[in-house]
């Protein structure tokens, strides 16, 4: 094992133990062959953890990622450690290519996951490198395109559900790149990368580059921002659901929101746009949704899509899902 003791090594045992990830336990980690996944494999060795690589190649790029694949298998084998792949191949993306890629490595990583806890009966995680700029790139993209205000908490560092671990939320690109040239790690350029087809990379690489030329330090302030609203976040949740409770009856397939009760919780806003998430009702429709709540509006009255009709009878909305 390679003997280092400080810095990023020491942030990971920290980490880990924060989190309560046991000292065997099984490190599934995400490995592209790029910059991040490689420090974070290096880190995980170093720091002397119980580290399995897993690569995706999509061969979306032909030789490169071929290239990338390669690239990891010669690092996992010189540094003996087990590494396993996936060939992957998309045909159908209706929600993006990049969406479909997402779903196919999260599966692969799953699927690895569990089968290692199984036939070892240790703890295992799923680990990746997303780091302090992802993190303020997930914020933005959250702001201009999610509805809902708790998303700005961005990703989680421990989701226990998924048992997905990202130890590095809070480390910039640039302190990776430091230790990549400290530790003389090689790592592989993504080209698709650089490209602004995907709203995400117009915001890497020209809405935050922007920000930070205006004040320094702007993608590290946005991680720790999300990081502080995070617990804020979980409340908020809880009380959403809490109010939800006390003004919402569920019965198989319709639901009463009980209006003398939902208006006077302080977060009933947020409960109309939950039932309205639950319904399949786009946000901008929930202003509809809303006008049915109103005072003077009249028994009959109703609001309907391809899922749901919603009727007001008295001061109660009665919503049927629809076959």
């Amino acid at each position: 094992m390679r003997n280092n003791r400080h810095g990023l090594v020491q942030h990971l045992q920290s980490w880990a133990k924060l989190h309560h990830v046991d000292a065997d336990a099984i490190l599934v980690v995400g490995v592209s062959g790029g910059l991040d996944s490689m420090v974070l494999a290096e880190t995980c060795l170093r720091a002397g953890f119980n580290l399995h690589v897993a690569h995706i190649n999509y061969g979306l790029r032909g030789g490169e990622s071929d290239g990338d694949a390669t690239a990891v298998k010669s690092w996992c084998e010189a540094a003996g450690i087990p590494f396993f792949a996936h060939q992957a191949k998309i045909e159908k993306a209706p929600d993006g290519i990049q969406a479909e890629a997402r779903k196919i490595r999260y599966a692969f990583f799953e699927s690895l996951r569990i089968q290692l806890a199984e036939t070892t009966g240790l703890n295992a995680y799923v680990v990746t490198a997303h780091h302090a700029n992802d993190q303020a790139e997930t914020v933005m993209l959250q702001l201009m395109r999610s509805s809902n205000p708790l998303s700005l908490s961005g990703m989680r560092p421990h989701d226990a559900k998924r048992h997905l671990l990202r130890p590095f939320l809070t480390i910039t690109k640039s302190q990776l790149a430091a230790y990549a040239r400290d530790w003389d790690v090689s790592f592989r350029e993504d080209s698709s990368n650089a490209k602004h087809d995907y709203l995400r990379n117009r915001i890497r690489h020209e809405a935050l580059p922007q920000m930070e030329s205006m004040r320094e330090g702007t993608n590290e302030h946005l991680a720790r921002w999300a990081e502080r609203f995070q617990p804020i976040a979980t409340y908020l949740q809880s009380e959403i659901e809490q109010a939800r409770s006390r003004c919402w009856e569920s019965l198989e397939d319709r639901g009463v929101l009980h209006l003398d009760a939902w208006v006077d919780e302080p977060l009933h806003m947020e409960v109309l746009f939950g039932l309205a998430q639950d319904h399949k009702i786009g946000a901008r429709a929930v202003r509809e949704v809303s006008a049915l709540t109103e005072r003077l509006v009249e028994s009959g009255a109703a609001f309907q899509t391809a899922h749901v009709r919603i009727v007001r009878k008295k001061r109660t909305l009665h919503w049927t899902v629809l076959p």
